[in-house]
């Protein structure tokens, strides 16, 4: 069995999943707390996952966070098909009492955001009950408003009059997602994380399926059994996407002929950028020396081409690196190019979703036209309210 990494996430349909445990997601959420800045974390099943396909800005907010957990069976399952399985599922609904756990035990703060009326102060209660000592520091459910109508200077007052460490964002998926990444930078919480429907679900307006249930994969079945009206047009859909998509990434990944030969990354620092050559397997083992690469890009204010016209073969693992890579330089203000692609390598790209995600670089390109494209430095819009919110062309960066 291959080994696996939890620091390394695998590049699953368009978005770098994090491998890890349940434990071990509650154990990097803690680090994130300590370790400064914001940072938006966002759990996928298959609807919010077709959801980002279908919108190229929440699509590049999702590949930008974080954190990025599997919240459904079928992605876990294709995983498997590609390169390696995901660790397990870890639902948004299993997180949230697994933080109230956390709070309990070391005081971290928590604030609940959104719901139904009322649903966000009974789960704080349920959760204080269960939890003795959880600090459930504030709870808030606003008007079910768009984004360009919502109250956002508000909702900021009531999150930075309690200060939380956590905070569970329940508006479902786009809003949540959208909402985090807009407000990120006035938020002044370090873990932000979109939760959906896990209120009502805790609370028991929602009935969850068995634990069995869970396991197999089936608890869709039992919620479409509940709610068949809403659930049934989305399952299809859903399915759809699926059989749409799956089929095509499994057999990019089987086109790839599997190579054991050397593999090495070697770079050169020019005036225009830092160009990193990979030679063999773009794969988990050079993670350790492409991202000592990429933090010294950052700290030198460079952006980054890596050339994969040597690369033999390309992992999900090695491309879930290359989307951390792309990550940390946008954070930064700067960006990703690939160069040397071959027509194989761009169809794994396509048949994985992850060709909206990276440019392709050329040497006739000014590196001012490719840092003005990845930074999107387009003025706010100032909402009536006092959000300041990107257009849609460049609310996402990169």
């Amino acid at each position: 069995m291959k080994r696996r990494n939890p620091e390394n996430p695998l590049a699953v349909l368009g978005l770098p999943y994090d491998s890890m445990s349940a434990d071990e997601a509650v154990n990097r959420i803690e680090r994130l707390i300590l370790s400064g800045g914001t940072h938006q974390i966002c759990p996928v099943n298959t609807d919010v996952w077709l959801n980002a396909l279908n919108d190229p800005h929440l699509h590049r907010i999702m590949a930008g966070c974080s954190m990025v957990i599997a919240d459904g069976m079928p992605l876990v399952w294709v995983s498997g098909l590609l390169d390696r399985p995901l660790a397990e599922r870890i639902t948004g609904v299993d997180m949230v009492p697994r933080l109230a756990k956390l709070s309990a035990e070391k005081g971290y703060k928590i604030f609940l955001l959104g719901g139904r009326d009322g649903v966000a102060d009974r789960a704080a209660e349920l959760l204080r009950s269960r939890y003795p000592g959880a600090q459930i520091v504030g709870t808030y459910s606003p008007s079910e408003a768009s984004l360009t109508r919502m109250n956002h200077n508000e909702i900021l007052e009531r999150i930075h009059a309690v200060r939380p460490d956590i905070l569970l964002v329940a508006f479902g998926n786009p809003k949540q997602e959208k909402w985090i990444w807009m407000n990120r930078k006035r938020l002044g919480v370090p873990v932000a994380m979109g939760v959906g429907g896990s209120f009502d679900i805790l609370i028991g307006d929602t009935k969850r399926a068995p634990e069995w249930i869970q396991r197999s994969g089936l608890e869709w079945a039992m919620r479409l059994i509940q709610e068949p009206v809403r659930l049934a047009p989305r399952y299809t859909r859903d399915f759809i996407g699926l059989m749409k998509h799956a089929p095509v990434a499994v057999a990019a990944a089987w086109l790839q002929r599997p190579y054991r030969g050397e593999n090495q990354v070697t770079m050169a620092s020019l005036p225009q950028a830092l160009h990193v050559y990979v030679h063999g397997r773009l794969g988990a083992d050079l993670g350790p020396e492409i991202m000592k690469i990429t933090t010294g890009a950052v700290l030198s204010g460079q952006m980054m081409v890596v050339h994969l016209s040597n690369v033999k073969q390309m992992t999900a693992a090695g491309l879930g690196i290359l989307l951390s890579v792309r990550r940390q330089l946008l954070e930064a203000g700067l960006s990703l190019s690939l160069a040397g692609l071959n027509m194989k390598q761009r169809f794994v790209l396509y048949a994985w979703c992850l060709k909206p995600l990276f440019d392709e670089w050329h040497p006739t390109i000014a590196r001012g036209r490719a840092m003005s494209k990845e930074r999107s430095t387009v003025a706010a819009i100032k909402l009536p309210h006092g959000a300041d919110v990107l257009p849609a062309q460049s609310q996402i960066p990169g």
